[in-house]
């Protein structure tokens, strides 16, 4: 069944973008996937592709094709009932038609045993003919299912699981679609479905797999992706959507559960899909014994609700030299540990060694702790752990800490970071009048610039942040796209003319929600923009509405009267009559600006080498941090590409002295996905890759 098309990325693992949530390590766990025994995996594979015989009702038998007009194809459901059977788990058929049969075995719960975690995959395969393998195609999710079966059997958890074979999922989800059809009747409580379909072939050893999902089973996405990094590290899952043609997983989604599917990359796919060839030889062995272990991981985590959620919103870069205060709610159905167990926050001076911190405040869930207040330059590196009072759960935030009683002592690989940094704020403009602009449409198509000038600003650095100052409540969003650019010009004032284009960066594209109360209205950029006082030159901002339908009503801003330094014009480039523009005015604007070009060195001392480092956090929305190493002065790039090669932002473009570096980078702008950032300085070059949520 399964059709695929260009899929959509949208690495989803937080809840917005300042909140950030994260499953937690249980050794319990750890040691159920690590009883996956792979000649068991291998023999039930080989054994449902044809490979071998296996033993059917007593009787040797090799399973030729299951395709669902076969005669094997009985066969291979009777041999998925055997194995469930002989597990001692409650099995059963549901039959549909005479050729259609679900395969069923139900382990019940010990404290939700109406309540159903359903892992499944389908056994029926392509293509038409005499044979048919499909090793890949679905024996592989089959015997993830199986190989489930077989290590819960005796195991008690608090939910029930079903453990589903589907058969004719190739002639359309018939199978799956009768059971989710009937449970929906019945008011079954299915509160996740993983389905595995694919997961034995990886051509090119990067260990990636994708996990398809739709809105309604984001949570339960994320989930599973952060479940599959935790336990098994070495395969990066990637959360997509629009698989056209779908999975089983569909069906439950269709009915408005949570569903997921597992899968392995859809851009190393495998060459054998649907085809004779699709054979065990073919399989990549270790890639598919990490993909059962990540599956049967899930799968305890979920019915065993072996989960401590930590939600914490990151501290921001600032100038302050004070305290700051960090925050987390920390749930769990397990008791949390309190006393010297209790949850701690570490932190790290410029690299230094970890600090612990207990609690300044608690109330049920929150606790809050105070990290002490650092000078001007300092770069502050941190994370939350929290076990239970077991000490048999352990969760930190960034997640892959490890480590109990007390909780957090091994720290995760990457940490929260923040910078007292030397930030400027400048304020241009202190006019009380108003008007809609800069942020509305008007005459069909708005396009505003505005000059301010060298002197008005004052410092070099790196602008992060504009604000115009909103003199009143807006409900809703801006009913479509904005662009803003920035330049640097010689010219102090704006001539009359059309739009100008020229050497223009593009530092924020995307759409302004935040228009519901007054006072300055912020928008972080998406690329930063560096203005340099020694070039002697001012700043031209521009704002590009695009040609769209007028707004109802405007937000006002405040503006201070200028003449020469407006610009407003339609949607065929031309300036609009005077008439229709009131006056000629520039609004009131804030920028943030960091002391440098954007690049804050957060180290001391000189690197020996030259260096980019992964991202952090990663995947992350919208923000997320880089840091490099430049060992003498250089001239360094950082670009941004898309998974099609085309660069889609510049972070850096400069001459850097030798040091230490950290880059802010803001992907607002950018669509859901993978993308290659690339550092060049000299002969110098190295590529990342990041992933960004929405």
């Amino acid at each position: 069944m399964k059709h695929f098309r260009l899929f959509s990325l949208f690495f989803l693992l937080f809840l917005s973008s300042s909140l950030f949530a994260q499953v937690s390590y249980n050794t319990f766990v750890a040691s159920i996937m690590n009883q996956v025994n792979q000649d068991t995996v291998f023999k039930y594979e080989r054994q449902l592709c044809g490979d071998t015989s296996c033993l059917i009702g007593g009787s040797s038998y090799t399973i030729l094709s299951r395709n669902y007009n076969s005669t094997h194809n009985p066969k291979a459901a009777q041999y998925i009932y055997e194995k469930f059977q002989s597990f001692g788990l409650t099995t059963w058929y549901q039959n549909i038609t005479s050729t259609n049969i679900n395969v069923l075995a139900r382990k019940t719960g010990t404290k939700y045993p109406n309540q159903y975690v359903i892992i499944c995959g389908h056994y029926d395969d392509m293509p038409l003919g005499t044979t048919a393998p499909g090793a890949d195609d679905n024996a592989s999710g089959t015997v993830c299912v199986m190989e489930a079966a077989r290590l819960l059997r005796n195991i008690n958890l608090p939910y029930t699981i079903i453990f589903a074979a589907w058969d004719e999922e190739e002639k359309g989800l018939y199978g799956s679609k009768a059971y989710a059809d009937t449970a929906f009747a019945h008011g079954d409580s299915i509160i996740a479905v993983l389905n595995f379909d694919m997961i034995a072939y990886d051509g090119n050893n990067d260990g990636q797999l994708d996990v398809n999902t739709n809105a309604a089973s984001t949570p339960l996405a994320n989930n599973y992706a952060q479940i599959v990094s935790l336990y098994q590290p070495t395969l990066i899952p990637q959360v997509t959507t629009s698989l056209n043609g779908g999975s089983d997983h569909q069906s439950f989604q269709q009915r408005g559960y949570q569903a997921i599917l597992a899968i392995e990359d859809n851009s190393d796919f495998t060459p054998y899909y649907h085809t004779t060839n699709d054979l065990y030889s073919t399989l990549n062995k270790p890639y598919f014994i990490k993909m059962v272990k990540a599956g049967i991981a899930a799968l305890v985590t979920i019915a065993g609700d072996f989960q401590i959620t930590m939600q914490h919103t990151p501290i921001e870069t600032g100038p302050s030299t004070s305290s700051r205060i960090a925050t987390a709610i920390i749930k769990s159905s397990y008791k949390i540990a309190t006393g010297t167990n209790q949850p701690r926050l570490y932190y790290s001076v410029n690299n230094g060694a970890f600090n612990y911190l207990t609690p300044s405040y608690s109330n049920l869930d929150t606790v809050k702790f105070t990290i002490p207040g650092q000078s001007t330059g300092t770069t502050i590196k941190y994370y939350i752990a929290a076990q239970d009072s077991a000490g048999t759960l352990i969760s930190t935030l960034p997640s892959g800490g490890t480590g109990v009683n007390p909780p957090g002592t091994t720290p995760p690989a990457t940490q929260f970071i923040y910078q007292v940094a030397n930030i400027t704020i400048v304020t241009i403009g202190n006019g009380t009048s108003t008007e809609s602009y800069p942020i509305d449409r008007y005459y069909n198509y708005m396009r505003w610039q505005a000059i301010y000038t060298r002197s008005e600003i004052g410092t070099t650095g790196n602008i992060s942040k504009i604000k115009f100052y909103q003199a009143n409540a807006m409900s809703g969003v801006t009913n479509g796209p904005i662009s803003i650019y920035m330049k640097m010009v010689s010219d102090e004032t704006l001539a009359t003319g059309n739009w100008d284009v020229v050497g223009h960066t593009t530092v924020f594209t995307g759409t302004i929600n935040n228009l519901d109360s007054p006072g300055w209205l912020e928008i972080t950029l998406s690329n930063p923009f560096s203005f340099n006082m020694s070039l002697n030159q001012n700043l031209l901002i521009s704002i590009d509405r695009g040609y769209q339908a007028f707004l109802t009503s405007y937000p006002l801003y405040n503006y201070t009267t200028l003449t020469t330094y407006k610009s407003r014009r339609n949607r065929n480039d031309t300036e609009i009559p005077t008439s229709l523009t009131q006056s000629y005015y520039r609004a009131n604007l804030q920028l943030e600006i960091s002391a440098s070009t954007g690049l804050i060195n957060p180290v001391s001392g000189i690197p020996s080498e030259y260096n980019l480092k992964q991202n952090y956090p990663n995947p992350f929305n919208p923000v997320t941090k880089l840091q490099y190493e430049v060992p003498k002065t250089s001239y360094v790039t950082i670009k941004v590409y898309d998974i099609l090669g085309r660069e889609v932002a510049t972070l850096v473009n400069a001459n850097m002295e030798a040091g230490y570096y950290m880059y802010d980078f803001d992907a607002s702008a950018l669509s859901s996905g993978v993308y290659i950032y690339k550092m060049t300085a000299g002969t110098f070059e190295k590529t990342m890759r990041m992933m960004v949520v929405k």
